[in-house]
């Protein structure tokens, strides 16, 4: 193997960042229902945002150096794109987390590949290959086996939850698709927090009420040590290092790592909230899955002439 292949090879290291990344994401859900037992659900999204967009900001300034000169335009941008990827995704989930399980909720999450495949679809951003195109039937059937839509009601179960967390997959998807052409021009890290910044003014607006009613010091000790995990392991943490790994690997692998959050998700769920699944998870998990891994499987090259 010559020097120059060894040079371009990444190593262990960003799988390694990749696979902590998941396990950090499958502590949100978690952290987030033992949270909102003492505190309401926009209150709790206002904490991630706001110490989310501090602690990114600092180590975008440690890591990335200082932010390039933008033009009015380009700060435009971002503002839209943090309106999709913050504002929507975070004030949607957790809401959603806050009206069906930890488990339903981290399943839905691992749609955000296919969806994004549709939203690049709809743009004409990107022309996705036949087998992409079948992955997304598959992957949205596993989600309406999940919401049930033989017994759909807005007031039975944890549908309106379960609809809300896949309506954050959708705006996320929004969010990925908008955001590669930002990507191309400055570093991850430095973007994810300048869209942190701009979506911290808005949902703490929407939390002022659930502020106001907020006691600090008449939390609990588990609900602290929650508060502390979503935003230091399932915001600050995951962000960073998902833009570590990002500048080293592919998008498509990225993707794949997906698939692990669920397991530790299930299990930090069982353990920490007694969830305990139901055979019609184990379906939509099947769908789901099959969609998801049928969207980002890379397709086997022709061998060299």
């Amino acid at each position: 193997m010559s020097a120059e292949t060894r040079a371009r090879e990444p190593g262990a290291a960003p799988y390694v960042a990749l696979l902590i990344v998941q396990l950090f994401f499958g502590t949100l859900p978690v952290f987030g229902k033992i949270a909102m037992r003492e505190m309401e659900p926009f209150a709790l999204a206002a904490f991630r945002a706001v110490f989310g967009a501090l602690f990114l900001s600092l180590a975008a300034r440690a890591f990335s150096g200082p932010e390039p000169r933008q033009t009015l335009r380009e700060k435009g941008e971002v503002a839209l794109l943090s309106l999709l990827g913050v504002v929507a995704n975070q004030v949607l989930f957790i809401t959603g987390l806050s009206l069906t399980t930890a488990t339903h909720a981290t399943l839905l999450v691992a749609t955000v590949p296919v969806f994004t495949i549709l939203v690049g679809l709809l743009s004409r951003r990107e022309r996705p290959s036949p087998r992409r195109l079948l992955a997304v039937p598959i992957a949205f059937g596993g989600v309406l086996f999940l919401l049930d839509p033989a017994n759909l009601s807005f007031r039975h179960g944890t549908f309106v939850g379960d609809l809300l967390v896949t309506l954050n997959s959708v705006a996320y998807a929004w969010f990925l698709v908008r955001a590669r052409d930002v990507l191309v021009r400055r570093p991850a890290l430095s973007f994810v927090s300048q869209a942190f910044r701009y979506g911290a003014l808005p949902i703490l607006l929407l939390a002022l009420p659930g502020l106001s009613r907020l006691r600090p010091a008449e939390l609990s000790g588990p609900a602290v040590g929650a508060l502390v995990g979503v935003v230091l392991l399932g915001t600050v943490g995951s962000y960073a290092l998902n833009a570590w790994a990002l500048a080293r690997t592919s998008a498509s692998t990225t993707a794949f790592f997906i698939y692990v959050q669920p397991v530790f998700a299930g299990a930090f769920a069982y353990f920490a909230l007694g969830e305990e699944p139901s055979p019609r998870i184990f379906g939509a998990a099947a769908l789901i899955f099959a969609g998801v891994a049928l969207a980002i499987w890379p397709a086997r090259k022709p061998p060299a002439s």
